[in-house]
């Protein structure tokens, strides 16, 4: 028994690589699901069940030699148990990715949409609040400071007035301002304390304003479908918008006289993108599309090891026979 001398890499070989690379792709963005999100990981896999591919189909062919002689009853055939594995990996990772871009990607840019919402305009709260409390606090400023000069002036003290009480806690004056404190500079003396707190809103808006800008970049991965982006920033939705909260409350909460805090409700359920088995208990899948896929593009993937010619010679010439040899 003879072997055709053959190319070792040939145009069905290039067809075969195209219809992997293009499972491969497949089975890429269902592992950024199910990873969620991890870029290195999910391509160090894919490059892996790829290259293993590649090698199995190459072993396939050279190995076609040693089954054709035995009419596929060699331990060469176990080549194709390998092979059968990559196949059913990659139905699993193609029947998770369908599932989500047909039966769960809108629930979830919903979802995700409502959530983000929550943090656009957390900015606009905080400067609501910081203007009515700035306005509080010159107010009570004013009045503290007006009752000290008259007081000063009459030479009484009383409890609250006294020059302690605006040199702790929310009013910090020195000496030297309040030494030379009249009624004519006090506006004066409430606005260079007021500056400091002014300066300080201005930069905690802009804080808040960049953590709207991420929550909008975030709504447009989801509404734009950005699979790397959706895959990362799925299972941290819930804590980027809680947290935002909390940036919120924190930066209320350095306010001189702010003393409440900004709740919010949120349905906290997510879908489990990065669960193959708990994603289809929610959401069963259609098998029938991904296992034709499947079974037609392993097919043309197999289409190297078909074409692969070998010989067999008889030694009685059949009609099927050339010269005694049995082409296969």
């Amino acid at each position: 028994m003879t072997e055709f001398k053959q190319d070792n890499f040939t145009f069905v070989d290039i067809i075969s690589l195209i219809f992997i690379f293009f499972l491969s792709t497949a089975n890429f963005f269902a592992l950024l699901y199910l990873t969620d999100g991890k870029m290195p990981i999910s391509l160090a896999i894919t490059v892996l069940v790829l290259v293993i591919y590649y090698a199995i189909m190459q072993v396939l062919k050279n190995k076609k030699q040693a089954m054709a002689s035995k009419n596929y009853k060699s331990a060469a055939t176990l080549w194709f148990l390998p092979f059968i594995g990559l196949s059913l990996f990659s139905l699993v990772l193609l029947v998770h990715f369908l599932n989500i871009e047909n039966n769960v990607k809108p629930k979830v840019q919903a979802e995700v949409n409502e959530k983000i919402n929550k943090v656009i305009g957390i900015s606009t709260i905080y400067e609501e609040e910081a203007s009515k409390d700035l306005q509080n606090y010159k107010s009570a400023l004013t009045n503290k400071l007006r009752a000290y000069v008259k007081n000063r002036k009459s030479g009484k003290k009383y409890k609250g007035n006294t020059q302690d009480s605006l040199q702790i806690g929310k009013y910090v004056i020195d000496n030297q301002t309040l030494a030379i404190a009249t009624l004519a500079n006090l506006s004066s003396i409430v606005e260079s304390n007021l500056s400091p707190i002014r300066n300080k809103v201005s930069e905690n808006t802009k804080i808040l304003k960049e953590v709207e800008a991420e929550a909008e970049r975030r709504r447009q991965d989801f509404q734009n479908w950005n699979f790397l982006g959706v895959a990362k920033n799925y299972n941290t939705t819930n804590d980027f918008v809680t947290d935002s909260y909390k940036l919120l409350n924190e930066k209320l909460e350095e306010l001189p006289m702010y003393q409440d805090m900004v709740l919010f409700q949120m349905d906290s359920h997510q879908l489990p993108l990065n669960s193959f088995s708990e994603l289809n208990k929610v959401y069963p899948p259609n098998w029938f599309l991904p296992i034709l896929i499947v079974v037609v593009i392993h097919l043309v993937i197999l289409i190297p090891f078909i074409t692969y010619k070998v010989r067999r010679y008889d030694n009685e010439s059949t009609p099927s026979s050339i010269g005694g040899a049995t082409e296969y």
